[in-house]
């Protein structure tokens, strides 16, 4: 489930903001009902790293042959 909490919340408890991302991956914090930023634990961010650059490497090594599907 998306959790989202205020930036007030963010500046008052900033370390109950942290863990509750910790636990659900993610935390959006909203500022006069709109969405400002999204806290992301490092390890979910290192892991979205590694994926894209393994797809960026699958893409280079079989880019010939998108090229060649796309015709």
């Amino acid at each position: 489930m998306p959790i989202s909490v205020t930036a007030t919340e963010v500046a008052r408890n900033f370390n109950g903001v942290m863990e509750k991302a910790r636990a659900a991956g993610s935390v959006t914090v909203i500022k006069n009902s709109h969405p400002i930023a999204q806290i992301i634990p490092i390890n979910e961010v290192k892991e979205e790293a590694s994926m894209v650059k393994l797809a960026e490497e699958f893409m280079d090594e079989y880019d010939d042959m998108f090229v060649e599907l796309a015709k």
